[in-house]
């Protein structure tokens, strides 16, 4: 089969596809005949080494692919041939087969096309859970989020979502195209992602009382600015650091504004802690699939490339000025 397979670490623009073998189906798994992978900045660091897992050589990166249930192995029920799904994946995504434990498998609807249908797991379902689970941010309605990076894949889901909560949103973005985005995708207020003015832009915009939480996949300054605009008892959650930068996170302010961080790495729920986490992770995904049939949330592609398009695809995700989610197709006829 075709594949992205890593020998070594490697910069994203010196990724090729070669021919390695079909990945057989064990008890508890569900091999999957790719249609579409998602392509995402974490991925990027992940080929390069510097994501913080690093998996033996030679491995197929890939962290979400879509497509029709090739087989089932012993054990697994839930799912048949032909089925149309989208798994969680720890690595293998970036090929024509996959094989996946059942517990990260999980059904699609018919009118979602596979492209759009990885940002289900590449972004929707770690922003619900952030926005919804009693230790995160567990958000309410009339409440007030200030989400970062509001033109990515992460902050368009969140604002989605969030608003469908009854949330006010206030987004952050880097250009007008990058807010226009955002307002179109729910947010209440749309401001520019500059962090020397970010409180002052917040505290304007909420009279003063600062925001509930914050939702932040970007890092940086933004995240350290991000603390002074919660309200006290407001909480942060830093979802990942687009920004390439780690911030520190200032201990006093936590103690005199009576804050918290809640770190969220969905891969230990979807991986770590599989077996007992399975359950609130299907519903989330459930919820996903019903608020795309209602209308609520509009995943999409809007980037796409074929396979072998691959150095373009990460190319297009790692360009500061691209909006919304990249995917590659794994033929000319994947929807």
């Amino acid at each position: 089969m075709r594949a992205v397979v890593i020998h070594e670490w490697t910069p994203p623009e010196r990724l090729t596809v070669s021919q390695t073998p079909k990945p057989a189906c064990g008890p508890g798994q569900v091999l999957i005949r790719v249609q579409s992978a998602a392509v995402s900045h974490s991925l990027a660091l992940l080929v390069q080494g510097k994501y913080q897992r690093r998996p033996p050589f030679p491995f197929v990166p890939g962290g979400a692919a879509a497509g029709f249930v090739e087989s089932t192995g012993v054990g697994a029920i839930r799912f048949s041939a032909g089925d149309r799904v989208i798994a969680s994946l720890e690595l293998g995504g970036l090929a024509e087969y996959v094989v996946a434990p059942e517990a990260n498998v999980y059904a699609i609807p018919h009118t979602l096309p596979f492209s759009s249908a990885n940002a289900l797991t590449s972004a929707y379902n770690s922003a619900l859970a952030a926005l919804t689970w009693p230790h995160l941010l567990h958000v309410q309605a009339g409440q007030t989020l200030l989400v970062h990076g509001g033109a990515g894949g992460v902050g368009t889901a969140a604002t989605e979502m969030a608003r469908a909560l009854g949330v006010n949103v206030i987004a952050t973005a880097s250009s007008e195209a990058k807010r226009a985005w955002a307002l179109a995708h729910g947010a209440t207020h749309a401001i520019d992602a500059d962090p020397a003015r970010l409180r002052d832009s917040v505290m304007a915009l909420t009279k003063g009382r600062g925001v509930d939480g914050v939702l932040d996949p970007v890092g940086g300054d933004l995240f350290i600015e991000s603390l002074r605009c919660l309200r006290p008892e407001g909480r942060i959650v830093p979802i990942g650091f687009a920004s390439g930068h780690i911030p520190q996170i200032p201990a006093n302010l936590l103690l005199v504004k009576n804050i918290a961080v809640c770190g969220l790495y969905m891969g230990y729920y979807k991986f770590d802690a599989r077996e007992r986490h399975e359950g609130e992770v299907r519903r989330i995904f459930d919820q996903l699939s019903a608020w795309f049939v209602a209308g609520v949330i509009k995943p999409e592609a809007t980037a796409v490339f074929a396979l072998e398009k691959v150095r373009e695809a990460f190319a297009t995700v790692l360009k500061r000025e691209h909006i919304g989610h990249v995917a590659l197709l794994m033929n000319e006829m994947s929807p």
